[in-house]
């Protein structure tokens, strides 16, 4: 089982990039010929160094750079433009800033996303390390907003910031009184920064053409999703290791049931999410195993646990309407809900030894899954547990792990 999960989890991380679509769009050259294209919308998080596009469904897939491509746009979603100029490449990481306050130009040809589009335009930039954003109206080229964390005086311990874009805000927008208002207090934040360019432009009504595409992006949201989840788990045979010889318990099957909260992230197309799941589970309510030799038995009754997996799920998606999905985490708590108190070893009926179980574990089993959504509404999930050692570990040598797969099936309730 175990080696069919990771056949499974290796063949969805493969469809991860199929499951892209290309959407319209548009390209304009290097000769400043525009031409209706299909763009593979990658959901951009960090600003790409490329693109792939087709001509048609049919045709072959290009790759777009800001060398050949001037421009590129999805409608009603995202544009990019070309920018051959003046970058700051310095670091944003506290713990690898530059001595220097003044940015540390290096000519770059990037692309660039577009903002906000009017009389003054705001464009944003964004890598690993460090975001970057610039403007531009009808008079003027693109030029970079100036701002700059640095070590003050080259003391590791003093955090300084360089703000000329403040100073820049105010002179870009000198004629307007609101604008000027809002220059000294506007962070170095992609939504203070729109906010400020928004006033400004929403002055001049005619500042986008009527007929023009819009390529706008709505605001993203987080989205929350509640789920029942009831299902199966299949036990593997639970062995008892590193204490009196016996022959385990054999494999069981057992009911379960969860309620899902997940996160969905607002980034990357809601492709990614953050799932929890608090579960109640029952193990069994009453088994007995002999010894090989018969000498004496062992009993586990009325066990049950409850657990709670965090996992980071991607969605893959087949249609508008279907999508399949993998999770990986780890459960960050787990404990015993059930009045058993141990593993019970007895003779003839007379117990003489107990193994004692964990009351409760944390981050001690990670979980594996792979499912399939429906309309967002209805779902299945084939999930492996890997091991968790039921018996205490600082009163007990002996060891008894239990792994399972489980069976879910999810009913989303809003």
């Amino acid at each position: 089982m175990k080696k069919t999960f990771s056949v499974l989890l290796s063949f969805c991380i493969v469809l991860i990039c199929a499951q892209v679509k290309f959407e319209k769009g548009y390209i304009i050259n290097g000769n400043d010929v525009k031409k209706e294209v299909l763009i593979k919308n990658q959901g951009w998080v960090s600003t790409p160094e490329n693109f792939i596009y087709k001509t048609d469904e049919t045709s072959a897939e290009n790759t777009g750079t800001p060398i050949s491509i001037k421009e590129f746009g999805i409608y009603n979603e995202v544009k990019f433009i070309s920018y051959n100029g003046d970058i700051d490449y310095s670091s944003d990481h506290l713990d690898d800033l530059s001595n220097n306050k003044d940015p540390e130009f290096k000519k770059g040809i990037v692309f660039l996303k577009e903002v906000v589009k009017g009389n003054k335009n705001l464009y944003f930039y964004q890598k690993q390390n460090f975001e970057r954003y610039f403007y531009s109206d009808s008079d003027s080229s693109i030029q970079p907003l100036i701002y700059k964390k640095y070590y003050f005086n080259g003391s590791s311990s003093q955090i300084a910031t360089n703000d000329d874009y403040i100073n820049q805000l105010k002179t870009i927008f000198s004629g307007d009184t609101n604008a000027q208002a809002l220059a000294a207090k506007t962070k170095y934040t992609t939504s203070d920064l729109k906010k400020i360019f928004s006033v400004y432009n929403s002055k001049f009504s005619g500042a986008v053409s009527d007929g023009e595409q819009s390529f706008t992006e709505t605001k993203k949201k987080a989205k929350f999703n509640l789920s029942v989840r009831p299902g199966a788990n299949f036990y593997s045979p639970l062995k008892i290791e590193q204490t009196y010889r016996n022959e385990g318990f054999s494999s069981k099957t057992g009911v379960r049931i969860g309620v899902e909260a997940e996160i969905v992230l607002p980034f990357n197309k809601n492709k990614w999410s953050l799932v929890l799941e608090p579960t109640y589970s029952l193990y069994n309510n009453k088994s007995t195993i002999k010894t090989s030799d018969n000498l004496y038995s062992m009993h586990l009754e009325n066990y049950a646990f409850f657990s709670l997996p965090l996992s980071l799920r991607h969605y893959m998606y087949i249609n508008d309407d279907s999508k399949i999905f993998i999770n990986a985490g780890i459960n960050i708590l787990s404990f015993k809900t059930s009045s058993s108190e141990s593993i019970d070893l007895d003779y003839d009926g007379t117990v003489f030894d107990k193994l004692q179980l964990s009351p409760s574990q944390n981050f001690k089993s990670v979980v594996l899954g792979v499912g399939f959504n429906y309309k967002n509404k209805y779902s299945i999930e084939a999930r492996y547990n890997t091991n968790t050692n039921l018996l205490d570990e600082k009163r007990n040598s002996a060891t008894a792990d239990l792994k399972y797969v489980s069976l879910i099936l999810g009913y989303n309730i809003f």
